[in-house]
């Protein structure tokens, strides 16, 4: 991989006038970089996220060998700068996603394995939007991002589908930070259609890795990509949502959008998994045993069950990567299962069982979650990409 002698990173802001007073936070949490500040040039306008965009990713800095775009509702990690400059200086030829939503239905779950794996990196979908709260890019290929989105009308608003088209279109490989160098502050949205409560997937926060982190071992990354660029039929995710677990199969070449919301109840398609439902149900009743009883009373059966079915078939799913990566388990592996685990529950419960739950509920259900997730590991098995079955999934 050809590297630059030097990482010059320019950096910008997209921003909104009514969010005038996010800005000197902002900048503080990213110094010493240089971070200048565009904004939206019609903000009574009709409210366009893309129009703002197209300013942002043409303000390239002369001479800058990456450009960074930040959403003026991220909130950085400690040592920022120095985080992203070591991460750039790895993938220099990637586009970089400084995060993942923990809504996010592919992407989300694609950095929730790659945490449990261990891996820096986590190759996102080439077909969902692209996490647009932090992205960089290649001043090359950002300079033609740029003359992409000038052609698109204002009116299409959307500038995380245009980013992800464009770079599906230019085959340029594209990776999420793990841990996530930014978070989203929850900022009431601007945007119609953007609502619900939005936070990173798994956010470094105060304690970021060690800027060595980010030379992942590779063959993680090529395993990872595997499972997640829409080349055989047997891809799939799982997701917890509205309190409840689902397989949702992404069926490459079938033409159906990437945003859609239909998904199969993961009892029905647990074995792409590599374990049955009996697996998961028989291991849920032994281990309920070692969280503490009085804090889980509180919690609905209903409930336990769905979190414990998403923790172990993410810990099966991450297994059977973990299982062809030389090294096998990494401390790192270790150190963010929780923090996936938490976001995971805290974003996946509906409404009306978030409230009911009380702290001590909330967190027997995260220790739950994390007791599926080491139950699934151990139980987990390689995939077989050219699974004989996988044309069962384009019927």
């Amino acid at each position: 991989m050809d590297r630059p002698a030097q990482v010059r990173l320019s950096a910008v802001v997209m921003h909104h006038p009514s969010r005038r007073d996010r800005i000197p936070a902002l900048l503080r949490g990213c110094v010493p970089l240089d971070v200048r500040v565009v904004t939206d040039p019609d903000p009574g306008g009709p409210r366009s996220p893309l129009r703002t965009a197209k300013l942002a990713w043409a303000a390239i800095a002369p001479g800058a060998t990456h450009h960074l775009v930040l959403q003026d509702d991220a909130v950085p990690c400690a040592g920022f700068a120095e985080q992203v400059r070591a991460a750039v200086a790895q993938r220099p030829a990637h586009g970089i996603a400084l995060h993942t939503d923990w809504l996010s239905p592919q992407n989300g779950y694609h950095a929730r394995r790659a945490a449990l794996v261990g891996a820096a990196w986590a190759p996102l979908s080439p077909t969902e939007w692209a996490p647009a709260l932090g992205f960089l890019l290649p001043a090359t290929a950002a300079r033609e991002l740029a003359g992409y989105l000038a052609a698109v009308p204002d009116e299409v608003k959307d500038d995380d589908q245009m980013i992800v088209r464009f770079c599906r279109g230019r085959a340029l490989p594209t990776v999420a930070t793990v841990p996530h160098l930014v978070d989203n502050a929850n900022l009431p949205t601007l945007t119609t259609g953007h609502s619900g409560v939005h936070h990173a997937t798994v956010f470094a926060g105060s304690r970021p890795p060690p800027v060595g982190h980010w030379n992942g071992e590779p063959m993680a990354e090529r395993v990872l990509a595997e499972r997640s660029q829409y080349r055989h039929a047997g891809e799939y995710v799982v997701q917890l949502h509205l309190s409840r677990c689902l397989v949702r199969l992404l069926r490459p070449g079938t033409g159906e959008p990437a945003g859609h919301e239909f998904c199969w109840y993961w009892h029905d398609w647990c074995h792409l998994a590599g374990v049955s439902a009996a697996d998961v149900t028989a291991a849920a009743s032994v281990a309920r045993a070692s969280v503490d009883a009085a804090r889980l009373a509180g919690v609905p059966a209903r409930l336990a069950g769905e979190v414990w079915a998403a923790g172990y078939l993410l810990g099966a799913d991450a297994a059977s990567v973990r299982d062809r990566v030389p090294g096998g388990r990494t401390p790192a592996c270790e150190r963010w299962r929780r923090a996936v685990v938490t976001s995971w529950v805290r974003s996946g419960l509906a409404d009306a069982d978030a409230r009911a739950l009380s702290a001590a509920g909330l967190a027997a259900l995260v220790e739950l979650g994390v007791e599926a997730v080491q139950h699934g590991e151990r139980r987990g098995r390689p995939h077989d990409s050219a699974d004989p079955a996988d044309s069962a999934y384009r019927s």
